[in-house]
């Protein structure tokens, strides 16, 4: 196993800031800031630097993370090979993902994984989609899930190998006495007039909705903010506005709220990928946990579907 001191840089390579990337990886600032100096003491090299109120890493310390970044792939190579020697799976595979990927499709993934191989030990861990990256960097996670968009655009690099599990189409979700309540199907231009909730204008939601709306020439009206699930269904719950959802977002349907398809030549949808370390794929503890979650995936786009 390489020096677990390399983990640590290149987090701080990744997070920025000692202390942010000692939150990442559930240690102490003081305790990591120990380790590095410790590492750049036996190596007798300095390997940060103080810039304002934060750390950049030296020319020295970008250079041992580029080297250390090869030494994880090849780790991970070898302990895929040496892993697939074992009769039985076991130990722990950490599955990040975003909120609404983890009810959907992660839970799932992880009970089939306990039923097929009863001495493995697969974790889940919330995470954002910006965060996926970094988090495979830094071993916090084994695997991630995200949704493909500006931000993760550049997830995939010599490190890091993806893999597209499914398309996830956007639903209209309204009250239950709307006038699209009953209907099979909507139009996302039938909708101009509507009052919405959606997310702050940085937020996915928001983005979404925007460029899908403009699409069909016109600009949603906000009239309420949230972006979390259970506060938007609450307020389009109470007549407040209808909203823009993810299919596999709603696994557990409000009395309150009717999720509507969209049709038309506009369906905004969400791309779902999944990320992993590179050369950890014939891991078998990696290989199962992409394979359960691959699986739910499919059922997800079978059932979904129309």
């Amino acid at each position: 196993m390489i020096d677990a001191r390399l983990r640590l840089l290149i987090a701080v390579c990744e997070y920025g800031t000692v202390t942010a990337a000692a939150e990442a990886l559930y240690r102490s600032p003081s305790g990591v800031s120990k380790q590095l100096r410790e590492l750049a003491t036996e190596l007798d090299l300095d390997l940060l630097e103080r810039h304002g109120r934060r750390v950049r890493l030296t020319p020295a310390g970008q250079r041992l993370v580029a080297h250390a970044r090869k030494l994880n792939a090849q780790w991970e190579v070898a302990l895929s090979d040496t892993t697939a020697a074992a009769r039985q799976l076991c130990g722990p595979v950490v599955i990040g993902g975003f909120p609404t990927a983890i009810p959907s499709i992660l839970t799932p993934a992880l009970l089939r994984m306990r039923d097929q191989h009863q001495m493995l030990e697969p974790v889940i861990k919330e995470i954002y989609s910006s965060e996926v990256r970094t988090a495979l960097e830094s071993g916090t996670i084994d695997l991630g899930l995200f949704v493909a968009d500006e931000p993760t655009s550049h997830i995939a690099d010599s490190h890091v190998e993806v893999l597209s599990l499914l398309d996830d189409p956007i639903d209209l979700l309204v009250p239950e006495e709307h006038r699209f309540a009953a209907a099979d199907q909507v139009r996302l231009e039938d909708a101009a007039q509507e009052e919405w909730v959606s997310g702050h204008a940085h937020q996915d939601a928001y983005i979404e909705l925007l460029a899908a709306t403009r699409a069909v020439g016109y600009a949603p009206r906000v009239t309420h903010h949230a972006q979390e699930l259970t506060a938007t269904t609450a307020l389009v719950a109470a007549g407040l506005g209808i909203a823009a959802v993810p299919r596999i977002a709603m696994t557990v349907p409000h009395p309150r709220v009717v999720q509507v398809p969209l049709t038309g030549g506009q369906v905004p949808r969400r791309r779902i990928l999944l990320a992993l370390r590179r050369g950890s794929h014939n891991n078998p503890r990696i290989a199962a946990a992409v394979t359960a979650v691959q699986n739910i995936s499919r059922t997800l786009t079978a059932a979904t579907a129309g």
